[in-house]
């Protein structure tokens, strides 16, 4: 069917396939039946059903405070072991981990069960996050921070499936909305109160002072959260028979998620390489080291296709879900979008540091109203799809807003006004979050349509999706900054150690003599043109991608009782 056309209403049998019924009906004390609310899928009374979520944004919050501690402290922390040569790696090896082990949490949920794969994540992270507190050298901090991004991947993907386990399709919007402003208010916080922490204290009570509020996290989602909702817990074969753990895990697919944590591990790792090298050497495109890893990404991509299609009972990534349009879509937007967002993250400070001559500070200030739309757009495009129960045209209209502002950031260059810089990147925050929302709903509602149980691993595709386009739009756009602002330097200034402390350091330009400043500035908005066409480009594709969604529409939910209970 037509991405423009539009289907029937889905109906409540699908809405089971999606979690329970959307408006089941159950006994009062008196006999009569009553409607339970829309949104309450579970069935929980009010105060445990707001108790549940609050639990789970509890370790979305956290998360994402963490992620920006660790980003304030990278100077403090590897001065304190005079290992500033690894300071990156506190960076690449979370991001790494929780590439490789956020798909396995759609299938952990599917086997254990929400809360319980919520509660092994946590587990992780705290113990990842203790590990920092009290790390001896750097490696060993290394090593902790890689547990804490084993854990990390599950807090938002497996928080993520919860809230769709709780909500229905018609309010699903509207909580992802709130959960993305929890964990903007958690990212905003993180580097502030930790860079507070670091001063007053050390560096390691900023992980410290987190250990305790994890745990009340874990405490919280063990009391409130149902510990049979979603997955399998019971036999199928025999209901009153609860399966054990050991039969619940021999359920994952080893196999695959081993060959495709191989696969992404060595695709980042070659591009963190690319991008930032390791102990002071740079790696080029011709490099074996790169070449090596992106022939052990693709061998292993080819293995665990093969798994996945001929062998895996319940594949760690379904490759059915590819053969409709809306998941492809839905991955492929996901995935390039964050490209072209971090890309722009990424870049647009370089700019006002380089080319515009501003402090970190300033150029810092010009992301807020970024962030500060984030939050807004999440909101908003969740009101519209709860009061609309419509997705797809806010889906796109979100992708034409990134695509505007990518296009008004063509004009950037070392004369552009100052109202321009602050007014071009700060709708992208806005169309970000809403096509992040959008898309989750949408691939939410295809799977309650076609009733195959994808929540889970769908889930958990989409962040895994986002996770790979950080890096691949960081490690790309680096790539060609550096190339053209080479070339440009090389062509223009004969000294080569002085090329490379420019390319080295934006702080540099600002102290060179006003000749060569100038000749510095002019190269690195040169450099950044093509980058801004990238995004162009990318959030191009994107708004294709999203179109190609199927439009469906979600149903109205049946009013309420007076005594409804929840």
């Amino acid at each position: 069917m037509s991405p423009n056309g539009e289907r029937e209403p889905l109906i409540n049998s699908t809405a089971q396939a999606y979690g329970s019924e959307a408006s089941s009906l159950s006994e009062t004390p008196s006999g009569h039946r009553k409607e339970r609310r829309h949104h309450n899928l579970a069935g929980l009374p009010a105060w445990r059903f707001h108790a549940a979520c609050a639990s789970v944004w509890s370790a979305t919050f956290l998360s994402a405070f963490d992620s920006t501690v660790v980003a304030t402290l990278l100077g403090d922390i590897s001065s304190g072991f005079n290992a500033f040569h690894l300071a990156s790696w506190l960076g690449t090896a979370y991001l790494l981990s929780l590439a490789c082990f956020t798909p396995v949490y759609g299938r952990l949920a599917d086997a254990l069960g929400r809360r319980d794969a919520q509660l092994v994540a946590l587990v992780f992270f705290t113990a990842g996050t203790a590990g920092c507190a009290i790390a001896p050298s750097m490696m060993t901090l290394i090593l902790a921070r890689v547990i804490a991004g084993i854990g990390g991947a599950g807090l938002t993907s497996v928080g993520s499936i919860l809230l769709s386990d709780l909500v229905d399709l018609r309010h699903r919007g509207l909580y992802q909305g709130l959960a993305n402003m929890v964990y903007a208010l958690g990212a905003s916080l993180g580097g502030p109160v930790g860079g507070w922490a670091a001063d007053q204290f050390g560096w390691r009570v900023a992980f410290g002072a987190q250990v305790p509020l994890l745990f009340g996290s874990i405490i919280a989602i063990w009391c409130f959260v149902p510990g049979d909702l979603g997955g399998r817990v019971r036999d199928a074969d025999d209901e009153h028979h609860t399966l054990t753990w050991q039969q619940k895990l021999a359920r994952i697919d080893y196999a695959g998620s081993t060959a495709l944590g191989v696969a992404v591990t060595a695709l980042l790792l070659s591009m963190s390489l690319k991008t930032s090298g390791s102990g002071g050497v740079e790696y080029s495109w011709s490099d074996p080291t790169i070449w090596g890893l992106l022939l052990v990404f693709v061998a292993f991509t080819i293995f665990f296709l093969i798994i996945e299609a001929y062998w895996a009972t319940e594949p760690v990534l379904p490759l059915s879900m590819f053969k409709r349009a809306t998941p492809t879509a839905v991955a492929l937007g996901n995935l390039v979008l964050a490209m072209c967002i971090f890309s722009l993250l990424y870049n647009v400070p370089l700019y006002f540091v380089a080319v515009k001559l501003r402090s970190a500070t300033v150029a810092g200030a010009h992301l807020l109203p970024y962030s500060a739309f984030i939050g807004a757009g999440s909101l908003i495009v969740g009101l519209i799809m709860r009061v609309t129960g419509r997705y797809y045209a806010p889906m796109v209209v979100s992708g034409l807003i990134v695509l505007a502002s990518c296009g008004m950031m063509l004009t950037w260059g070392e004369n552009t006004p100052e109202w321009l810089t602050w007014v071009a990147q700060s709708p992208a925050g806005f169309g970000y979050a809403g096509v992040l929302t959008t898309t989750l709903v949408a691939l939410m509602a295809d799977i309650a349509k076609e009733g195959t149980g994808e929540i889970a691993v769908g889930t958990a595709m989409t962040y895994m999706a986002r996770t790979i386009g950080q890096v691949l739009g960081v490690s790309f756009s680096s790539a060609i900054l550096q190339a053209t602002l080479e070339s440009d330097l090389r062509a223009r200034i004969s000294d080569p150690d002085l090329v490379q402390r420019i390319r080295r350091s934006t702080d540099a330009v600002r102290t060179l003599p006003p000749g060569v400043r100038e000749i510095a500035v002019s190269a690195y908005s040169h450099g950044l043109k093509p980058i801004w066409i990238f995004n162009l480009v990318l959030a191009a594709i994107t708004v294709i991608a999203l179109c190609r969604a199927t439009n469906e529409v979600m149903p109205e939910s049946k009013p309420l009782d007076d005594d409804d209970e929840a």
